[in-house]
């Protein structure tokens, strides 16, 4: 919920020894601001708690909830995988010079220059259909590593637009869909260009039940076992993709991490054994679970409104342009004012934003000390889908990112008024 070294000194909030004020004065706000060391700590414990002897783990960084080049460098620099999902993430990945040969390509709709871009530049892609695979064979690849998304229709409570396994989802093909896998396999059988390297299923977001992963485990290595045997073709691989939740707020579950990843792998071993079904690598895909909580958003408090009704509103200089989750999601946050950390929360505020829609509200119902103008606001947990879904809607301003190192980074500079006239510029 709050940066692990977060700390208090004098009532003011600091991030090891980075007070949040003097880069909230320094860097200006809207400021996404992320402490790499926790960061890495995130990915260590990836590696240390889903660590195996029988079978390669990949750890595979889920790009939409962050993607900016610093982060791909750390990514690459501790051997992790990442996926992408549009030519737009994969031209980033190369011109960041990731290791294209990690990256794993998503995406229920992939176009023609996608997927040549996808085979030009040797990643896996994980076919959505059976059309998909169609046009892949079509393209005639000297040879592609592929998966194959399957729908295992597991049921995971979480938001209903974050949930990907349900048998209505968009994404991949039913587990029980005999007719449609049994053509896709005899592509892969007469097409040795087109390498399946297993299946990958992901059941959704913000999961806390460990039982839904081992459940999907379960489903995912029993159906590639039988399909291994059925059509006597060497399936290497597993993806279980992603969907560890964070606790944003205190009422929030959690999910014990070490619990879960360990229980994850036992699983996958013990099916190993019983099913006589080595695997030589299992994918998994987090996101938020590797840098959410290591990344807060500082904004300007500016002034504050008590209508008729008695209710009270504090304005801030961002608002649903740098994080849509409160309007899309109904996603709820934990604040607190970096410059007055000891003082008494005793003010109730709706934290409201400044575009024009009703809903631009960061935060409902949110406990805060006095505010005068100028205070600083931190909201914890925001380093997955905020910046990453952030928009100029009303021509607001992208904010910047840091990262805390050593010494402060800005791996993503502040919009300017210039930038807003980029795309109507020496139009032919």
């Amino acid at each position: 919920m709050k940066p692990k070294y977060l700390k208090i000194d004098n009532g003011n909030a600091k991030i090891r020894d980075f007070s949040l004020v003097d880069l909230a004065h320094k860097y200006g706000t809207p400021l996404f601001v992320l402490d790499q060391k926790e960061l890495i700590d995130n990915i260590n414990d990836f590696k240390s708690y889903f660590h195996s002897n029988l079978f390669k783990s990949n750890i595979v960084y889920a790009s939409k909830a962050l993607l900016v080049p610093e982060l791909v460098n750390i990514c690459n620099n501790n051997h992790l995988f990442i996926d992408a999902v549009s030519l737009g993430d994969l031209y980033v990945l190369k011109e960041s010079h990731f290791e294209m040969k990690n990256v794993v390509f998503h995406g229920n709709n992939k176009s023609i220059d996608e997927l040549k871009f996808a085979i030009e530049n040797d990643v896996i892609i994980v076919v959505d259909n059976l059309e998909e695979l169609m046009m892949l064979k079509e393209l005639n690849p000297s040879k592609i590593r592929t998966m194959v998304r399957i729908n295992p229709g597991i049921e995971a409570h979480t938001h209903k637009y974050i949930q990907t396994a349900l048998n209505k989802s968009k994404f991949g093909i039913n587990i029980e869909d005999d007719e449609q896998i049994n053509q896709l396999m005899k592509i892969y059988l007469n097409n040795s260009n087109l390498v399946l390297l297993g299946f990958h299923s992901h059941i959704g977001s913000q999961i806390y039940e460990k039982n839904a992963f081992l459940l999907n485990a379960d489903k995912m290595m029993r159906f590639s076992k039988k399909i291994s045997d059925l059509y006597q073709y060497h399936l290497s691989s597993i993806n279980l993709g992603g969907g560890f939740g964070i606790k944003y707020v205190e009422e929030d579950q959690g999910l014990d991490l070490k619990d879960c990843l360990n229980a994850l792998r036992d699983r996958i071993e013990e099916l190993t054994k019983e099913l006589d079904f080595k695997l030589e690598s299992v994918y998994i895909e987090p996101g938020r679970r590797l840098l959410g909580a290591s990344c807060i958003t500082l904004y300007t408090c500016c002034n504050t409104k008590t209508n008729l009704g008695g209710h009270k509103y504090l304005f801030i200089d961002g608002g649903m342009t740098d994080n849509i989750r409160p309007a899309l999601y109904q996603a709820k946050y934990h604040m607190d004012i970096a410059n007055k950390m000891n003082d008494e929360k005793n003010q109730v505020f709706d934290v409201a934003g400044k575009c024009c829609e009703s809903g631009d509200l960061i935060g409902t119902d949110i406990h805060l000390p006095n505010i005068n103008p100028g205070d600083i606001l931190i909201v914890y947990s925001t380093g997955a889908y905020t910046y990453s879904m952030s928009s100029n809607y009303n021509n607001m301003l992208k904010p910047a990112v840091i990262f805390l190192d050593d010494d402060v980074k800005i791996t993503a500079r502040r919009q300017n008024l210039e930038d807003l006239m980029i795309l109507f510029k020496n139009i032919q």
